[in-house]
């Protein structure tokens, strides 16, 4: 690959990035599923538990797959998979119609999840780059939520016009991911595929996990981690309506929360250089733990607003957990073991959003946020406690 190649790839990857989710969705996700899918909470926390275990089934074979026959080739598979998938989404009128716009999302999720930063950091590897990994993965995804941003604050008035509008407006944007796709380059490195290689790539990525000290504990920290936070921002819309916030403000909380997202991606790089990986760790914990802790006993209209908190971690995450995995993986089993940690991740969300439906169901949403929110930092605690012993 030249540098005319990589600069190219550079600037792909910051629009594939830019448009990666739907930009008009987030905001009133819950509610829609709720309302135009006609879906009770405890049934979509079920619904997503299924879906994340057929991610869990498919994360590690669509890395392997990658890293035989080529990033390229399997990220823009799955960006069809996941048109798709918000096609579905923007029309379902029916539980089963949400359904089957979560199954393709989980394919099309699986086969990109991995193949995609894997890309990035092998154009960077090439070029003798590497270190600026974080810097670029984390601008990259800054933009994408400040962008989101400002989509937030237009959906909740575009929702109270009509709740399928902001749907169907952000659908378009989807294709420009997979056309950014289609226009990547990637080292000649691919081979023949055969079952039997395949099988071979999915055993060497599992085992070089397995055996290496660092990066098994971050698999555990970031599957804490994004656990937690998906199962929280399932609660996101059901505690606005409790604590009686209006649908036009949703768009508001959105797009500050999408901001501080923004700023703690763009700045990953400074922030971790100034305050240390081991602060770092510390202060994600907290921001997840804390503010659903104080959601759950004080169910009051201001802290609605502590869920801005969270997306201090939300934007911050993916740049140092990416870089962290991949200062510490080899890159023929790169997209593998990045497949690894992510069906880590899906399986402990498996568990915690069919717990979370079930206690909510049986509690209530305010008893069930106050356990997430003790259970958060004292797992948070743990894990710490292992990062001192054993790596830092």
């Amino acid at each position: 690959m030249n540098a005319h190649d990589a600069a190219r790839n550079l600037l792909l990857y910051r629009f594939y990035i830019l448009f990666n989710e739907p930009l008009f969705w987030g905001t009133i996700l819950i509610t829609s599923l709720q309302k135009l899918a006609h879906m009770p909470l405890a049934d979509i926390y079920y619904m997503e538990s299924a879906v994340l275990g057929l991610c869990l089934i498919l994360d590690i074979p669509s890395g392997a797959l990658a890293d035989m026959i080529g990033r390229k080739k399997t990220i823009i598979i799955g960006r069809v998979f996941l048109f798709l998938s918000v096609l579905f989404f923007t029309t379902m009128q029916t539980p089963l119609e949400a359904w089957t716009g979560n199954i393709l999302w989980a394919i099309g999720f699986s086969l990109q999840s991995g193949a995609d930063t894997a890309l990035l950091y092998d154009t960077l590897k090439e070029h003798g780059r590497q270190h600026e990994f974080k810097k670029i993965e984390g601008r990259a995804v800054g933009s994408r939520l400040i962008l989101m941003a400002f989509c937030a604050l237009a959906t909740g008035f575009l929702a109270d016009v009509e709740l399928r509008l902001p749907l169907w407006i952000g659908l378009p944007f989807t294709v420009i991911p997979l056309v950014a796709a289609c226009f990547f380059k990637e080292p000649p490195r691919t081979v023949e595929y055969s079952v039997h290689e395949q099988l071979r790539v999915l055993k060497q990525g599992c085992i070089f996990v397995v055996r290496s000290v660092e990066v098994r504990w971050m698999v555990g920290f970031a599957a804490l981690l994004a656990t937690t936070s998906k199962v929280w921002f399932f609660t996101y819309n059901p505690y606005f309506e409790l604590v009686n916030l209006p649908l036009r403000y949703y768009g508001t909380i959105f797009f500050c929360l999408n901001v501080v997202a923004w700023l703690s991606s763009h700045f990953a790089h400074s922030a971790e250089q100034y305050l240390g990986e081991r602060t770092c760790i510390i202060g994600m914990i907290l921001c997840v733990g804390i503010p659903i802790l104080l959601m759950g006993a004080v169910p009051i209209l201001p802290f609605a607003y502590l869920v801005i908190i969270q997306n201090i971690v939300r934007g911050f995450m993916r740049p140092f957990v990416g870089d962290y995995m991949n200062r510490h993986i080899t890159s023929d089993v790169r997209a593998t073991a990045l497949s690894v940690q992510s069906s880590v991740g899906n399986l402990m969300g498996i568990i915690g959003l069919a717990l979370f439906g079930h206690i909510t169901d049986t509690l209530g949403l305010l008893s069930s946020l106050v356990m997430l929110g003790i259970l958060s930092i004292g797992l948070g605690a743990l894990s710490y406690a292992s990062y001192s012993r054993k790596i830092a």
